[in-house]
This record gives C-alpha cells, sequence and structure tokens, in this order.
C-alpha cells in the first residue's frame, strides 16, 4: 500500500482552487513515489465529514463546468455486500489492485448483483488530483471510463516528462479538449469536491493509504487479493 499522510489536514488542490489555467499544474514526471502530498491550507467546507463519507452513495452535484462530484455506484443498490476503495491514479498499488482484483471481482460479484462497489479519488499528489479532477470532467457517465483508462495507462502517464500532455491526450479519446479541462481544473466547486473527499476519508475512515477498501462501513483488513476478499466477502451473502 502507498502512504499518504497530509500536512495541515487537507491536500491542495493545485491550480484548480487558485483559479489558474491547466498547465499551471506542472509538467514534470511523478515516477512512482506516493509517499507524500502536497501540503495545504485546508478549506472550509459547509457539511460534515460524515455527510461527504457515508457507507453508502453520495449522490453530489453537478458544477458549472459540468464536471460531477458524487459517487457512481457499480452493482445492484440491493446488494447485501457494499464495497468502497480509496484510490489515487498515481498509485502502482491501486493499478494492480484495479486489473488484479477488481476487474474479476467485477464479473463475479459486481454485475451478478451480490456487490456494489464505489470507487472514491484518494488524490496522494498533484497529478493524481490533476487526474482526479479530468475524471470528473467527463460527468458521470464517464467517471469510471476515465478512471479505468487513468489506472490501466498508468505507467504511460505518470511516468511522462510531460504528465499534464499524456493526460490531456487520453482525456481527448474520451471526448475532453483541452478548453474543457482548463474549465475543470479552474472550477473550484469541483475541485474542492476532490479535497473534500479525501479529507472526509481521512476523518470517517481513517484511510492513510491507497488502495484502502472499506466493506459495509468498516475497513478490510485481510490480506489484499481476490481470493482472500472474494471469501471474506462471500461469508457476508
Amino acid at each position: 500500500m502507498n502512504k499518504g499522510i497530509l500536512m495541515g489536514g487537507a491536500i491542495f488542490a493545485v491550480a484548480a482552487l487558485a483559479g489558474a489555467s491547466v498547465m499551471g499544474l506542472g509538467t514534470k514526471g511523478v515516477g512512482g513515489a506516493q509517499t507524500e502530498a502536497p501540503a495545504a491550507i485546508a478549506q472550509p467546507v459547509s457539511v460534515t465529514a460524515a455527510d461527504l463519507a457515508p457507507n453508502g452513495v453520495y449522490a453530489g452535484t453537478v458544477t458549472k463546468s459540468g464536471g460531477f462530484t458524487g459517487d457512481v455506484l457499480e452493482g445492484s443498490p440491493d446488494a447485501p455486500v457494499t464495497i468502497i476503495e480509496y484510490a489515487s491514479l498515481t498509485c502502482p498499488h491501486c493499478a494492480a489492485f484495479h486489473e488484479r482484483i477488481y476487474k474479476p471481482l467485477k464479473k463475479s460479484h459486481i454485475d451478478t448483483g451480490k456487490v456494489n462497489f464505489i470507487y472514491r479519488d484518494f488524490p496522494l499528489n498533484n497529478p493524481a488530483i490533476a487526474a482526479s479532477i479530468i475524471a470528473r470532467c467527463g460527468g458521470e457517465d464517464r467517471y469510471l471510463a476515465f478512471v479505468d483508462l487513468f489506472l490501466s495507462q498508468q505507467d504511460q502517464w505518470t511516468r511522462a516528462e510531460d504528465w499534464m500532455g499524456e493526460l490531456q491526450k487520453m482525456a481527448k479519446f474520451g471526448g475532453l479538449g483541452i478548453d474543457k479541462i482548463n474549465e475543470c481544473l479552474s472550477d473550484t466547486p469541483l475541485g474542492q469536491s476532490v479535497i473534500d473527499r479525501y479529507r472526509a476519508g481521512g476523518e470517517v475512515f481513517k484511510v492513510n493509504s491507497t488502495p484502502t477498501v472499506i466493506i459495509n462501513g468498516k475497513p478490510y483488513e485481510g490480506a489484499l487479493n481476490i481470493d482472500a476478499l472474494t471469501a471474506f466477502i462471500d461469508k457476508k451473502l
């Protein structure tokens, strides 16, 4: 797991909260380091952490740029097991979880109605924040597709010297042009929603590393492999 303890209790959504353009985020490659997130000045929120990190679906809103701030549920809302994954799009362990655990679990348990699954952003550095905002920029219908794209192609963009340029290229295939990306990165409520969800995950579920898996409201502490996880889930069905 990759750990990210934040200074000051929050992370700064770089240029997004400052209203700067997309290139103000910087362009140097991020490599594999996911041990620290950038320091920040905490932003005020009008709701409690529990409101932002519920055990079920957080409905969220659509912001001025068209970005979506809420959860996207996969599976049946009536499933007996709810899994919440907190992950960072630049975390190699999260990419491995996505490929080796999430994808087979989707076939065996999520698509079959046994589990409802919620992915939540827990960005550990500025590139991860930018990627989370861009994924949300596609709206509710395209959010999870962008998450899948950024995790599946993580090595390609996180190791690039111009990581923002690589993200832009990927987003273009999903229908997001540079102007739209700039608009979303300058959308303060959209950027703040990512920050607030991070803080709430830490406060409510004590998340401090990625990936962290919450099952029916409690952190999963077993082995993080598909056999152990499915065995744990099946006992709750």
